[in-house]
């Protein structure tokens, strides 16, 4: 136990000058320290699950269509805004997103550049669920997009 404490506190000395001056030179990202803490915690999701390490040394990138996972120390803060509904990524929401969302699903089409953007249901499957929602909103009055 007192080994455990003793490296503990040695890889937080260490990395301590080390994350104060990433900190500073990068302006709004966070390196929060529960990316080095320990444990075997489990989070969950119907989708995955995400089990607990000592120090994060595996460095790395995770993904699925519904979710992306940085692992490790060193963190990639790139975000992408969007749209939702946005599905062919024109700045617009119009008739061209569900014909894109419609070639995609149906006819091998491309998929969208940001899966999320189709998701406009919010039920985190893209299907034909997303494109009859885009079709409501388009033409019947039915609620604006949530991509959540």
């Amino acid at each position: 136990m007192k080994n455990k404490l003793l490296i503990s506190a040695l890889i937080f000395l260490i990395t301590l000058p080390l994350v104060s001056s990433i900190a500073d030179s990068r302006a709004g990202e966070q390196i929060k320290w529960q990316v080095i803490s320990g444990g075997g915690q489990k989070g969950s999701s119907t989708s995955f699950v995400l089990s607990g390490s000592v120090g994060q040394t595996a460095v790395g990138t995770g993904n699925s269509t519904s979710y992306g996972l940085n692992s490790g120390f060193w963190q990639n803060f790139e975000f992408q805004s969007f749209v939702c509904g946005d599905v062919n990524s024109d700045g617009l929401v119009n008739i061209l997103d569900i014909i894109f969302l419609i070639d995609y699903k149906f006819k091998g089409g491309p998929a969208p550049s940001i899966l999320d953007s189709a998701d406009v249901n919010n039920d985190s499957l893209v299907n034909i669920l997303d494109i009859i929602y885009l079709i409501d909103y388009k033409f019947k009055g039915g609620p604006a997009p949530n991509c959540g």
